[in-house]
């Protein structure tokens, strides 16, 4: 279920602007051209469990997530679901059909309620126009996907599942620390940790109970805090 969709003049430009600057995507813009940006766009919000892409759909628009979690997943015919990533706002997704014309690669779904800011094809190319910055950001995240995935094909052709699930939560704290100073798998429960980990959540579960017992991590609540050197030789020694 979404609400009705709003273009950004329609929602207080300031609130607009305020959100793109949370944005590393959008960080070296002038306020006037965050202004003229704030003008492009619609704002949409994506309540918990909706499909905010679905694979194969036509796709015209890039999706700038500035609150809440989305999944990121295939699904086969049987329905069978492989989660590819989960990303936490601040983050964009939805380039590549921008990029190549190609129908949407996979699925995002609401884990969480969502707010996105969504440009259209043509917006996004003037923007280029303005901060050609903005070219290099979107190629080096789509190449950052890009490892990310062949990682996880490496882990799964070669690696047994406790290799993996300490991989999934390096991977996870290292891009909170990268992005927030603190390592820590926050927000992901242990099922979604184990579905990127292509494993069940009762080994995804024992794997972090394991870590937790050799203090290579801490945990309290759903937050897993991460000693990143100790969980990394854990790794390379296995």
């Amino acid at each position: 279920m979404t609400v009705p969709i709003l273009r950004g003049m329609d929602v207080q430009q300031e609130s607009i602007v305020g959100k793109l600057k949370s944005l590393p995507m959008f960080s070296d813009l002038s306020a006037g051209d965050l202004m003229a940006l704030a003008g492009m766009m619609t704002f949409r919000q994506f309540a918990k469990g909706s499909f905010v892409i679905s694979q194969n759909d036509k796709g015209s628009v890039m999706y700038l997530l500035v609150a809440g979690r989305v999944k990121v997943s295939l699904a086969s015919p049987e329905g069978k679901e492989l989660a590819l990533n989960y990303l936490e706002a601040p983050s964009h997704f939805g380039e590549m059909s921008l990029v190549d014309a190609e129908p949407r690669s996979a699925d995002v779904i609401a884990v969480t309620e969502v707010e996105v800011l969504c440009l259209d094809a043509k917006d996004l190319s003037a923007a280029i126009q303005v901060q050609p910055k903005l070219a290099l950001t979107l190629i080096a995240t789509l190449s950052r996907r890009v490892r990310g995935l062949i990682g996880r094909l490496e882990d799964m052709a070669f690696h047994d599942a406790t290799h993996r699930v300490m991989r999934v939560i390096l991977n996870v704290a290292t891009a909170s620390y990268e992005s927030r100073g603190v390592p820590v798998v926050e927000g992901l429960t242990h099922y979604e940790v184990a579905t990127l980990a292509g494993t069940s959540r009762e080994t995804a579960s024992r794997v972090i109970s394991q870590l937790a017992k050799d203090g290579v991590v801490g945990t309290k609540g759903r937050r897993v805090i991460v000693d990143l050197f100790a969980l990394r030789d854990r790794i390379e020694r296995d």
